[in-house]
């Protein structure tokens, strides 16, 4: 088995960020499963030790993630919070567990308090809410002939959208929208102490905020997500907590809108850089919802998440001790070829789904699977109608090559995407 010493994963690598699949196709074939070197200081690495455990196969991903009981979530936020963060934030709302870092029997509690209030039936009724977000963003530009799709076009319509879902009343989009961001400075490593107490001082208000806006809908509910989830409730009569309810709806819009604006903007890439591929669609259009899942196959921005194994685990030829990370690559295993044959093509026809007919891995797998991944698929949809409706003729700009970035330390999303059309 190839060993550590040949292999050494640095998920932040220009050269891995710009393209992961050569790699990771390269080191498949060597290993499914490797130890690899990597600080343990690295975001979401949550051991102590220095070595990590890398699952790049679609079976041994979907192993792990259908076994939370031997790769448990809820220790994996890597290093401690610096004192000057922990001071700020005991000024606010108490931590509390939320789907993403929680394991049984209270992610079974959680979800299904939380689940109601993204059911399919909410979502596809906001469908045309969400276009109507998309189509104003257009409005901002369809007239000068040239935007820079990222910025002006997917992750507002995407942040919006989903600020109107949750419940946020649009004259606090901005601000909701820049508390968010400041999650970066307060637990990723790497910034000021000082610049890390400001933030976390900005997050106790936006924890105060939403507080006040659940104690609102609880007496006023409308139809909202913020509604849902307040007046969610189990046969037993058990409710969602308030430091639940705070950090679960930040953990909610942080994911949902970052991934979903990331997805779409991932999406218009793959079909305007190779423009047939959107020509074929606007004359296909009932392929749409196939074409989304064959997109977040090929471009998911979700990246990676990792578990801790529980006890010592053989995986993949590999010997993974207990309290090892394990990092499970979901942009690796959603183009193994085991799975997906010709994995590197886009055929909207096969739906992103593997040879057996089993989903791809972009919104995760098991009890841990994304609880927004309708909306996501809704709203990328969405996204895409408006603007082959109003923009037929979009196409990118002469000279463009793509960059591809990490907005967040595991997602990868194409940095800008400047494109023209016939100024009207």
């Amino acid at each position: 088995m190839t060993t550590s010493a040949d292999m050494t994963y640095d998920p932040f690598d220009p050269k891995l960020v710009q393209d992961p699949h050569s790699f990771y196709h390269r080191i498949r074939q060597l290993s499914p499963v490797f130890p690899s070197t990597m600080s343990s200081d690295m975001w979401m690495v949550s051991d102590d030790a220095t070595t990590v455990y890398v699952v790049t196969s679609y079976d041994e991903l979907a192993y792990v993630l259908e076994h939370p009981d031997l790769f448990p979530s809820g220790n994996k936020t890597g290093p401690e919070d610096p004192p000057e963060v922990t001071e700020e934030l005991a000024r606010g709302i108490p931590k509390a567990k939320t789907l993403y870092d929680s394991d049984q029997p209270n992610h079974t509690r959680l979800r299904a308090l939380m689940q109601g209030a993204w059911s399919a039936q909410r979502v596809e009724s906001f469908a045309p809410r969400i276009q109507w977000w998309a189509d104003r963003m257009i409005d901002r530009f369809a007239e000068r002939g040239a935007a820079e799709l990222v910025a002006d076009y997917a992750d507002p319509a995407m942040d919006h959208a989903i600020l109107d879902f949750l419940g946020i009343p649009e004259e606090d989009h901005e601000r909701v929208h820049a508390w968010d961001k400041l999650w970066v400075k307060v637990f990723i490593p790497g910034h000021p102490p000082e610049d890390q107490r400001a933030a976390a001082r900005e997050i106790v208000e936006y924890q105060r905020y939403l507080e006040q806006l659940f104690v609102e809908r609880r007496a006023n509910p409308r139809d909202d997500v913020a509604s849902a989830l307040v007046h969610a409730t189990t046969e037993d009569g058990d409710r969602l907590t308030m430091a639940e309810l705070v950090w679960g709806l930040m953990e909610m819009y942080g994911a949902g809108y970052g991934n979903t604006a990331e997805a779409l903007s991932n999406m218009l890439f793959l079909l305007l850089h190779e423009r047939q591929r959107w020509t074929d669609l606007r004359q296909r259009r009932e392929a749409l919802p196939d074409a989304v899942e064959e997109g977040l196959r090929l471009e998911g921005p979700v990246q990676w998440l990792s578990r801790e194994a529980a006890q010592d685990t053989e995986l993949g030829g590999a010997t993974i001790a207990k309290g090892s990370t394990v990092m499970v690559i979901y942009s690796a295993a959603n183009r193994d070829p085991e799975a997906f044959p010709e994995p590197d093509e886009f055929r909207p026809e096969r739906r992103g789904a593997t040879r057996t007919g089993a989903k791809h891995v972009a919104h995760g797998r098991g009890i841990h699977y994304c609880v927004g991944a309708g909306w996501s698929r809704v709203a990328i949809r969405a996204g895409l109608a408006a603007i082959m409706d109003r923009l037929p003729d979009l196409r990118l700009a002469d000279g463009f090559t793509p960059e591809f970035h990490l907005p967040e330390p595991m997602v990868r999303c194409v940095k800008t995407l400047p494109a023209v059309w016939p100024a009207r």
